[in-house]
């Protein structure tokens, strides 16, 4: 018997007309299989089941079988992201039906926020767990061995004689907790060596082999190192900004784990076969975050750490983390920096400016001097935007392009967030929701020609609609075919050119030739999962 079955379940249903069909987060969130270490430390049997691994590699998924298979007393589901939610939801729904005595608990920032909500809703929901969830969660499996004291557990809302009870948000991590257990453990996920050959992105196309899709697109073995919870900004799209932290977690500030524990996580990433790492955590005052990321970057060569490096920074890094990063092993490192806007405006009014196009542009020249690579990451759909603005935008990116060579442009449309600023106050960003409440995500997401490419939820009052926003993403910035070389009136031609290999069935022309030659695992072809 299993005290807690963890399941990572996917949004599986997605159309992009140059892509097909694809499944979409197949990345767990960081702190899933922390959870399950921190149980198994304190002596609960648990397991991680992928059903994107489930379905891809099986063929489908055997709800009936696997719950025999492990006699879960508590199952969690991870509801972290907003796309997951109709997933999420659907198969809390099967697991009741196959095993109704089985405790379902949803955890994670979307099912934090709605918990309430989602209790009062589905009753195929037991428990949600708010916030951080360590001791929790260990506390909810005591509890329901001896047959319940709900109220004692902290952080968890629960239902009660028809009544929902929110426990008070009691538990907050702290860095002991954080160093003390391990997230990039895969030994505790079934069939993790198909989870790191060909799942370690966001995204699984239908129809292709991994191996095809690794070589259509240079995808890597990639996964996150967790470096800690919190934010200190408040960016105005951000569901985990430093105002939804404090509602959602009762978090104030930041809490980073140590070097030496980041430095175990990246050995066990290279240990377990992934490429490359992404170090996605910049919330310290810019003087700490350099002392920090030199450390984590001596160790890295101390170690002879191998991986591949992406560094997001929030704050301009300097001369001396520059020259520091371009001595990683790895010269196919990179930074990243959100300018977000080419407007300093429209970057002041959403929170998210860190620094002046002139600043920025100074420190492109050092990374230039020192051979670093760069890219730069824009949006489309901010609130205050104009049609003037999306040109102007285009215009300074391939200005950028053309003055720094190592540097590369990615823009992406907004999209709202539970939990976000402009989610919570939408009056004072000037928009109007199209999504508020979990179930207007819940039916949202049901439908599977909705993906988060190129949808915004929400109306900008005297700015260009969604419609006109994403046609001008779809013209100046998509990152199929705009790449700075390709002129704009070409990209819509090549979208279609692309969706209409797939209806002739080039592209599986191209996977029967290439994945079997690599010796790849194939995934079904279509299907509802499930």
């Amino acid at each position: 018997m299993t005290d807690v079955l963890f399941f990572h379940v996917p949004k599986f249903r997605n159309y992009y007309k140059p892509l097909n069909r694809f499944s979409f987060v197949h990345l767990p969130p960081m702190g899933l299989l922390g959870l399950a270490d921190y149980l198994r430390l304190n002596h609960c049997s648990t397991r991680v089941i992928h059903l994107g691994v489930e379905y891809y590699k099986y063929g489908g998924i055997d709800l009936r079988s696997i719950l025999a298979e492990h006699q879960p007393a508590i199952v969690g589901l991870d509801l972290h992201w907003h796309f997951q939610s109709y997933d999420v939801i659907e198969t809390a729904r099967k697991i009741k039906e196959v095993c109704p005595g089985v405790a379902i608990v949803l955890g994670g920032f979307t099912a934090s926020f709605f918990a309430e909500e989602i209790l009062r809703t589905f009753d195929c929901v037991d428990f949600v767990v708010r916030g951080d969830a360590e001791e929790p969660l260990l506390e909810l499996v005591k509890q329901h061995r001896s047959g319940g004291a709900f109220r004692q557990v902290p952080n968890l809302a629960f239902r009660q004689d028809s009544e929902i009870c929110l426990n008070p948000l009691r538990y907050v991590a702290g860095p002991s907790v954080l160093d003390s257990i391990s997230f990039t453990d895969f030994t505790l996920m079934k069939d993790y060596p198909s989870f790191v050959d060909s799942f370690s992105r966001y995204m699984y196309l239908d129809g292709l082999s991994a191996a095809s899709q690794r070589a259509l697109f240079r995808w890597k073995k990639m996964y996150p190192v967790y470096l800690g919870r919190g934010c200190v900004y408040n960016c105005s799209y951000c569901g985990g900004s430093a105002g939804s932290q404090r509602i959602i977690n009762n978090r104030t500030g930041a809490c980073l784990r140590s070097v030496e524990s980041v430095l175990s996580s990246l050995q066990d990433l290279e240990r377990f076969g992934f490429e490359v790492t992404c170090l996605t955590l910049d919330p310290l005052p810019a003087p700490k975050a350099e002392e920090y990321f030199l450390a984590i970057f001596e160790g890295i060569r101390r170690l002879h750490i191998s991986l591949g490096i992406e560094v997001e920074r929030f704050c301009l890094p300097t001369r001396e983390f520059i020259h520091s990063f371009r001595d990683l092993p790895r010269k196919d490192s990179f930074i990243t920096l959100s300018p977000n806007s080419h407007s300093e405006e429209i970057r002041r009014k959403n929170g998210v400016y860190r620094y002046s196009n002139e600043e920025l542009e100074r420190c492109l020249n050092v990374m230039e001097e020192e051979g670093v690579n760069c890219a730069l990451f824009f949006a489309c759909g901010l609130p205050f935007e104009s049609a003037e603005d999306l040109e102007a935008m285009a215009r300074y990116q391939k200005q950028l392009r053309r003055k720094f060579k190592r540097v590369q442009c990615k823009t992406s449309i907004i999209e709202i967030e539970p939990g976000s600023p402009m989610s919570r106050d939408p009056q004072a960003y000037g928009v109007r929701l199209h999504r508020s409440s979990f179930a207007d995500y819940y039916r949202y997401h049901s439908l599977p020609s909705q993906n988060h490419f190129l949808e915004m939820g929400y109306d900008r009052i005297g700015c260009p609609g969604p419609d006109e926003t994403a046609n001008s993403l779809c013209r100046h910035f998509c990152s199929h075919f705009r790449t700075g070389r390709v002129p704009p009136f070409l990209t819509r031609t090549l979208c279609s050119m692309a969706s209409a290999m797939w209806r002739v069935g080039a592209f599986q022309l191209f996977d029967k030739i290439v994945g079997s030659r690599l010796e790849e695992p194939r995934g079904p072809h279509g299907g509802n999962p499930g």
